[in-house]
């Protein structure tokens, strides 16, 4: 089986859906000679900025000249980029080997796994035979439930910003969503929880972390003087390569996690200034500006919003949006048309998008149901201050990123 079939019968996992619950992923572990087992972790939970978060740990801890995988979703371009080893995606070579490996136990198993749980296992099979130092693992949905969840007490338990999302999931209020997102703190660990949130996510934080003994560092909203490139933090000055007053928060957990881990003051600014990711704010095209950003949610849609209102509120905003049928799209939606001139509504190639019309009938804009024809009539119709802005969600931004490579 070659790289691009290896790929398709990876997907083809995807018509078992999202089903909760570990038993299914620990089965398929077992059969791999539990490969978690022989790994350390930093297990990474939150609505927003979980991302960013993993990728920043992961960059200081390989500048602290650890041998680090990254494990994270979704991709935006290369599947592989949700294995990485030492910054690198997985060689395709490696990732049919070890999904062959995996393929051989799924097809012994009456409960077959679903696609995320395929992944997980064949990330954690793939690092402990790289021997990794440690993993850096991304949450995939909530916590408790999560494919993720399957390891035993991390190094750290890292929370990152916490709002709705995935409600039919994992509730309608904070609490329940903070509850479940909590489930990755293990017995005897250590916990760091992200600034700026709700008082009673902090409570069920706290109250979990105290009944499974962790000592529980919250963050505080410290930092300083940030104009876009640099921030103060306790007096030192941290450099960042991710746009956003929201990469402050993510930078500053990423900062004090870092410090738990015993990591060199030189380790942590090399690493924050070093982590980039596709579609956050990313700045894809200079004449004219375009920037790319997979926010996707009402509280990542105004950290957005509030960020390209600070830095280009002297442009002519041109948006090209899609959403997701069961996000907060209209709420979502309105922030959007709050700092534009001009929104053009298109599709993402996901089915559960929502259809260029219907955003349109909402707002009152223009539509172009394919979304690589919205972004070139957004471009045709850039002038010389305007700013095109590709938002709302990363399936639009994997749809047209490569436009500009």
């Amino acid at each position: 089986m070659n790289y691009e079939q290896t790929l398709l019968k990876i997907h083809s996992f995807d018509k078992f859906g999202t089903r909760l619950g570990l038993e299914r992923v620990s089965a398929l572990l077992r059969r791999l000679g539990n490969p978690q087992k022989n790994l350390r972790f930093v297990h990474i939970a939150g609505t927003n900025g979980k991302g960013s978060v993993s990728k920043m740990l992961a960059c200081i801890l390989q500048a602290q000249g650890k041998c680090v995988g990254l494990y994270s979703s979704p991709y935006i371009v290369d599947f592989r980029e949700r294995i990485q080893l030492g910054g690198e995606m997985i060689a395709k070579e490696d990732l049919v080997q070890c999904a062959a490996a995996v393929f051989q136990e799924v097809e012994q198993m009456e409960d077959t796994p679903t696609e995320f749980e395929i992944i997980t296992a064949l990330a954690l099979y793939y690092f402990a035979a790289k021997h990794c130092d440690i993993v850096v693992l991304e949450v995939g949905l909530g916590g408790v439930y999560d494919a993720t969840n399957v390891i035993d007490t991390p190094l750290l338990s890292v929370i990152s910003s916490i709002s709705f999302d995935h409600m039919e999931y994992l509730g309608d209020t904070l609490a329940s969503i903070a509850a479940n997102k909590a489930g990755i703190i293990k017995e005897g660990g250590q916990t760091v929880l992200a600034y700026s949130q709700a008082p009673e996510v902090v409570e069920v934080i706290g109250n979990t972390a105290a009944e499974r003994h962790n000592a529980l560092l919250i963050c505080q909203n410290k930092a300083r003087a940030y104009n876009g490139k640099a921030f103060l933090y306790e007096d030192k000055l941290y450099e960042l390569s991710m746009l956003g007053f929201h990469q402050v928060q993510n930078a500053v957990t990423a900062i004090e996690s870092a410090k738990l881990l015993g990591c060199s003051d030189a380790a942590i600014f090399k690493g924050v200034k070093a982590a980039r990711l596709p579609a956050r704010m990313e700045l894809v095209c200079r004449e004219p500006a375009v920037i790319l950003d997979g926010a996707h949610n009402l509280d990542g849609v105004e950290a957005l919003c509030k960020t390209v209102r600070h830095f280009f509120g002297d442009k002519k905003i041109i948006a090209v949006t899609a959403m997701m049928q069961e996000k907060q799209w209209k709420e979502s939606l309105l922030k959007i048309e709050s700092i534009a001139d001009t929104v053009i509504a298109t599709k993402a190639s996901n089915p559960r998008s929502l259809e260029a019309a219907e955003i349109a009938a909402f707002l009152h804009c223009r539509s172009e149901e394919n979304p690589r024809e919205a972004v070139k009539t957004a471009l045709r119709q850039a002038e010389e201050n305007s700013l095109v802005l590709i938002c709302g969600s990363l399936y639009l931004a994997g749809d047209v990123r490569g436009m500009f490579e």
